[in-house]
């Protein structure tokens, strides 16, 4: 595959920061489309992570909580996911005791737990579970991707229909996947890790060594994470940087990165920069269309002259060549053709740089919007009734390493403790 390469100047660092500082909205709104192209970058590079995430504590915890479920005995699997769910809300109070108060926000459900004591049903809607099994069937705390509360209680039948056998590692290593429905095959691997789910003993939110060490090696042994991005990072103590900017890593870690890496990175890089001028463009047409609100003539002017020096700035990277390299490379793992597509005529368009082929570019923009979200909801074909809207937004894809990086700092925290 032929790469080109990003330039990470001085001049161009200062300006992506500027650029970042004065972004007021940094919601993931998929107005036209690019979730999937964003999410497959993501997914290579940080499996297993997802912006739903708060705290690491949960793919160090999860595991047992789940134990201690297949231990019940259920009639049904709504029995199961009302056991998981009273066990989640006992975990949620022993977080917040044993937790300062500035990290309550990093525990899910934190907010209602008064509500939840009287009711369960008043739970947070995305319960811990939903939130962070993809992680944990990932890093294989899960060995299993199956309906987890189906699995449960099918376990639960066996398990309490037979005297359990003890087996040694290397035996339940011959007996693998055909057996995991049987009481002899360990589905969750807590990594030796205990905890009373009693609701009044206090856990700790910030990781044990015990739990750091678990984490990190589950995420550096596990087939569907070992070689990515992330692992590296974890395996080889990639120092983070003061900023933990994105767009500064290739500089920050070229030495360290390997070539597969430094080109799944560059790759990712262009990409945002080029969903950017995309959305500048959707910004300048919103902002045209409601100019008869006061300042919004003066913001589309604001907006369209910051697309035309990014553009500038960027030419070489967001060439027809250079675009094509990121469409080649994702095509492979999405099914989402119309999104290659609208990428590919957008930055021809970009690329030719004259009226035509602008006014052009803002009619592809807007009809993208309605087929990804439908002619009532978008915003371009209905300015008066979004009107009232001050921001739409404009911002850079960073694939989750915000959150990557809040995650491998309470790994190393972890490790540091006694």
């Amino acid at each position: 595959m032929k790469l080109g390469f990003v330039n990470f100047s001085t001049e161009e660092q200062g300006k992506l920061r500027q650029v970042i500082q004065s972004i007021q909205e940094h919601q993931a709104i998929d107005e036209l489309g690019l979730g999937r192209i964003r999410d497959a970058f993501s997914n290579k590079m940080f499996p297993g992570m997802s912006t739903l995430h708060n705290r690491a504590k949960y793919y160090a915890v999860l595991p047992s909580l789940f134990l201690e479920a297949e231990r019940g005995s259920y009639k049904n699997v709504s029995e199961v996911r009302a056991k998981i769910l009273d066990l989640e809300i006992k975990l949620t109070r022993q977080l917040l005791l044993g937790s300062s108060s500035e990290l309550a926000n990093g525990i899910t459900g934190s907010t209602v737990i008064d509500k939840a004591k009287r009711d369960n049903d008043k739970y947070v809607k995305y319960d811990p579970t939903y939130i962070y099994y993809g992680a944990l069937t990932t890093y294989g705390m899960i060995r299993s991707d199956v309906n987890i509360y189906s699995l449960i209680m099918e376990r639960s039948k066996i398990k309490n229909a037979q005297p359990p056998k003890y087996l040694t590692k290397e035996e339940d290593e011959e007996m693998g996947d055909a057996n995991q429905l049987s009481g002899n095959f360990q589905l969750f691997d807590a990594g030796g890790l205990s905890y009373s789910f009693d609701g009044v003993t206090p856990i700790s939110i910030d990781l044990t060594r015990d739990e750091a060490n678990f984490i990190k090696s589950k995420i550096l042994s596990s087939p569907k994470s070992k070689d990515s991005f992330l692992a590296s990072i974890l395996r080889d103590s990639y120092p983070l940087g003061e900023n933990n900017d994105f767009f500064s890593l290739g500089e920050l870690w070229r030495d360290r990165m390997s070539d597969e890496h430094y080109a799944v990175y560059t790759l990712s890089a262009r990409f945002s920069k080029f969903q950017y001028l995309l959305r500048l463009i959707y910004n300048y047409i919103f902002y045209s269309q409601t100019a008869f609100i006061q300042g919004r003539k003066d913001e589309a002017d604001k907006v369209l002259r910051k697309y035309e020096e990014l553009k500038e700035l960027w030419k070489h990277e967001i060439s027809n060549e250079r675009i094509s390299e990121i469409l080649d490379y994702v095509g492979g793992m999405i099914t989402d053709r119309s999104s290659l597509k609208f990428c590919e005529t957008a930055c021809r368009l970009i690329n030719n740089g004259d009226s035509e082929s602008f006014e052009e570019l803002q009619r592809l923009i807007i009809s993208r919007e309605k087929q990804t979200k439908g002619s009532t909801r978008s915003k371009l074909a209905n300015p008066l009734k979004y009107k009232d809207i001050e921001h739409v937004g404009a911002y850079f894809f960073d694939y989750r390493w915000k959150l990557v990086c809040s995650v491998i700092n309470e790994i190393n925290k972890g490790l540091a403790n006694g």
